[in-house]
């Protein structure tokens, strides 16, 4: 959940300039071979492991950890054999070629968005399209804007903050690229939300699909902590279609829907000032936010999967 505030950029010594001529190159070709771990076993725990590790460093937009997350995820939608979401370095063109990066300036650097698209089985809804996102970078090693700053420049982990939610758009990339919907899915892991929602203001300047054929987008961020069954649900008009999908599936799923109105906090706020309808699914923040102990182990894994389950079933009612 963004810190509402931009941190400071980082100094980037060889390796740094050598992981981002391989990011260059896989934006190109999408087939770049980068320094990141071996896929894990499937399964959300396992990205939620992966993914809040030292390997990637906490995930701040615009360092190496950054970047290998990126890849990381860009390589998992690969293997779904799922179409890149995005036009590498332009917008139509033939010769541009495409990717599952979508690259924005950032501070002295650039950071990314991370996409793919699900198409849908009817020959005419298939035109529409549900877009499944959350943000997939987080604190990295510094203490500005973390709730722990006696411990100084050490990794922020970021299992709750948000690498529960990027597991879940991962888990749900699976689950509907094995039985898809009549309507088309963009699932898209947005980058340095901690600063201000860049990324989801990028993809809503630049969308890789038409705006008004999105008819719907559901964000995670922060789904770790589920407790007693209470699941924050953000942005749905008490009326709406949207809201009647998420009465319909919370009994199914174990979870009792406590609806909010949007609070400004998270990426579906950027689509919200679009007039995109929204679901914000979150468990809220807890004593480990932004902190050194936000770790895997902490985490109310079964909870994740049922949350998981509650957003299969709103999406598939909105399918078409």
């Amino acid at each position: 959940m963004t810190a509402g505030a931009r941190l400071d950029g980082s100094i980037y010594g060889a390796a740094s300039l050598s992981s981002r001529f391989c990011l260059v190159g896989l934006i190109v070709a999408t087939a770049c071979r980068f320094a990141a771990p071996p896929a894990p076993a499937t399964g959300p725990a396992a990205d939620i492991a992966t993914l809040a590790g030292r390997a990637f460093g906490g995930r701040h937009p615009g360092t190496p950890g950054g970047d290998s997350a990126a890849v990381y995820l860009a390589r998992r939608y690969a293997e779904l054999r799922l179409r890149p979401a995005f036009r590498a370095g332009c917008d139509s063109a033939p010769q541009c070629g495409w990717s599952y990066l979508q690259v924005f300036p950032f501070e002295n650097t650039v950071a990314q968005n991370v996409g793919a698209i699900i198409d849908g089985t009817d020959p005419v809804l298939r035109t529409e399209y549900i877009v499944i996102g959350a943000h997939f970078d987080h604190l990295g090693q510094s203490p500005d804007y973390a709730f722990d700053p006696q411990h100084g420049f050490a990794m922020r982990p970021g299992a709750d903050d948000n690498a529960s939610g990027t597991a879940a758009v991962l888990e749900l990339a699976r689950r509907f690229a094995s039985r898809p919907i009549r309507r088309s899915i963009v699932v898209v892991n947005f980058d340095a939300e901690e600063e201000g929602l860049l990324g989801s203001r990028a993809f809503v300047a630049r969308p890789p699909v038409p705006e008004r054929a999105i008819v719907l987008m559901l964000n995670f961020d922060m789904i770790g902590r589920l407790h007693r069954s209470h699941l924050l649900v953000e942005g749905v008009a008490e009326h709406s279609p949207v809201r009647l999908a998420a009465d319909r599936a919370a009994a199914a799923a174990g979870v009792r829907p406590d609806f909010i109105a949007d609070r400004g906090l998270s990426d579906h706020s950027t689509f919200l000032a679009e007039k995109i309808d929204v679901i914000a699914l979150s468990t809220g923040e807890d004593v480990d936010y932004h902190t050194i102990t936000d770790i895997p182990s902490r985490l109310n894994l079964r909870g994740v999967e049922r949350v998981i389950d509650f957003a299969e079933s709103i999406v598939r009612q909105r399918g078409g």
